[in-house]
């Protein structure tokens, strides 16, 4: 009963946002990512593993913002170049599983863009990886 004296009295107003100029933003962030991997290259070049996978997680957060399955599977091929950095002796390390989660988010939005190339780009990279159950059901997708 108080809460709603209380609610009563309370005027609550709403004025809709300006459309959001995604687009502009969107091809800014897809740069970004780019930019982002090459220094994470660099870093490896350098064998700055800690700055690699710093650079990395940055990049990772960009293409996420970005929406666009290629800039997300960029991310998850500097994974791929990560993990084979940190690898003692070619066994896997936890970077494989960044990759994974990084291909499946490129999967998802290449399959709602509709782009039948990046559904077959991820699906080669799950090959890549030696999931080759995961991959068919990417190209399942097309």
């Amino acid at each position: 009963m108080a809460a709603a004296s209380i609610a009563s009295g309370l005027a609550v107003s709403y004025t809709p946002a300006a459309p959001d100029p995604a687009p502009a933003r969107v091809v800014q962030r897809a740069s970004d990512v780019q930019r982002r991997l090459a220094a994470v290259d660099e870093a490896l070049a350098k064998r700055d593993v800690s700055r690699a996978i710093y650079l990395w997680r940055d990049a990772h957060g960009v293409a996420l913002g970005s929406r666009r399955w290629d800039a997300m599977a960029a991310v998850g091929d500097a994974a791929v170049r990560i993990d084979a950095a940190t690898s003692p002796l070619g066994r896997p390390t936890g970077f494989r599983a960044e990759a994974r989660q990084a291909y499946l988010r490129a999967l998802f939005d290449a399959r709602a863009a509709g782009a039948r190339d990046g559904i077959e780009r991820v699906a080669g990279a799950f090959a890549a990886l030696g999931d080759a159950t995961l991959a068919a059901q990417a190209r399942a997708l097309r």
